[in-house]
């Protein structure tokens, strides 16, 4: 696996806590690379989990012949068993965050020859049209890898004239956190505001790659610490004989909003101040009164006006900023429910599990355990 990716970084993390806990095995961690089959072969491993996104690479395992799992569906899921997120899901997600604002101009950037890029496409751009909308896409092959050779110039020149034709303002959903610094470089050397003309998201949420950006990028979060622990777990079921699926894709977790998504996409500063007043005050257990004050107008007009700008109620959206949070504390944390519950707004563990189970069709307990 290349260290230079999170994803990667992550999902290796996953596969150390399998091996921690559950294997007695010996690792020897190289980059995907052709160069490194010889060595490969030479120290003869009883399996391989690698990210696996060159073909030639690719074609080198295949005929040495041992058990394979792969971290990523870039080349199919036909060659090894593959644990992913799910591609599609994660391109539904970016749209129905960009729906949720309000936006109604939208645009996707990312490759038309790699797997997961075509899939957060397909899901984007079904969720999108389904809404009544269209998208607008630029292509750029391949998205792979940050150290291929070619001309910075060139391929900025390329997404300059391709943000210059989009409407504004716009919503950009990009195919990943390498590709979205590029499209937001791009966006600020044409001085296009973000998130004012153009609102851009991405998918992996790279820590490096998303605050590197100015301004910050808003990225979906993907469960790789749980992919490095299913793959360890199918390469083990394989070594042992044991019976073992072709694959599992799991779910994205959630959008993480950083600056280029910040933006509600409406003219009305009433709905705009009480989106953000939720937002800054997710733990406490506020009511729709108070919104309504921060907003400074009467609960009616102001249910009134956010059903005019983004069609869903003040509770709706409270409800909406309270279960991402709680989806992303059960991922990243083992805060037991009660406590979780309050940091997040509700009452107690029980009121949290109504709500939960209502929007998600699960419990919060049993998510946090699908998640292993």
């Amino acid at each position: 696996m290349d260290h230079a990716f999170a994803y990667n970084r992550r999902a290796l993390r996953g596969i150390y806590e399998h091996v921690i806990g559950h294997a007695n095995w010996t690792i020897h961690q190289a980059n995907p690379e052709p160069r490194n089959l010889p060595a490969l072969r030479e120290w003869a491993p009883d399996g391989v989990i690698g990210h696996i996104t060159d073909p030639e690479f690719a074609e080198g395992l295949i005929s040495w012949g041992g058990p394979v799992v792969s971290t990523t569906s870039a080349l199919g899921i036909e060659l090894f068993p593959v644990v992913d997120v799910d591609h599609t899901a994660a391109g539904r997600l970016g749209a129905e965050h960009f729906l949720e604002h309000g936006h109604g101009s939208f645009a996707f950037f990312g490759s038309d020859s790699t797997e997961f890029s075509r899939e957060r496409e397909r899901g984007f751009r079904e969720t999108i049209e389904s809404a009544g909308f269209k998208v607008l896409s630029c292509h750029a092959d391949p998205l792979l890898s940050r150290h291929k050779d070619e001309s910075w110039i060139r391929t900025e020149e390329e997404i300059e004239r391709w943000l210059l034709q989009l409407p504004r303002p716009c919503a950009v959903f990009v195919s990943n956190d390498v590709s979205a610094r590029t499209v937001t470089n791009a966006a600020n050397q044409l001085g296009l505001r973000i998130p004012e003309e153009l609102s851009i998201l991405s998918v992996d949420n790279d820590e490096f790659e998303c605050l590197f950006t100015a301004p910050t990028l808003s990225s979906i979060e993907i469960p790789a610490v749980q992919i490095g622990r299913a793959a360890a777990r199918i390469l083990e079921q394989t070594l042992e004989g044991e019976p073992v699926e072709n694959g599992r894709l799991l779910p994205p977790v959630q959008v993480i909003e950083r600056q280029s998504t910040d933006l509600v996409a409406t003219k009305d500063h009433a709905v705009v101040k009480a989106v953000s007043y939720i937002r800054t005050n997710l733990t406490e257990q506020i009511s729709v009164d108070d919104i309504a004050d921060a907003a400074q107008c009467s609960r009616r007009t102001l249910e009134r006006r956010f059903r005019e700008a983004l069609e869903r109620t003040v509770h709706d959206e409270l409800m909406r900023q309270r279960l991402a949070r709680v989806r992303r504390l059960l991922q990243e944390t083992d805060i037991p429910l009660e406590k979780l519950a309050r940091q997040t707004g509700f009452t107690d563990s029980r009121r949290l599990g109504l709500v939960f189970r209502k929007k998600f069709g699960t419990t919060p307990a049993a998510f946090r355990r699908s998640l292993d």
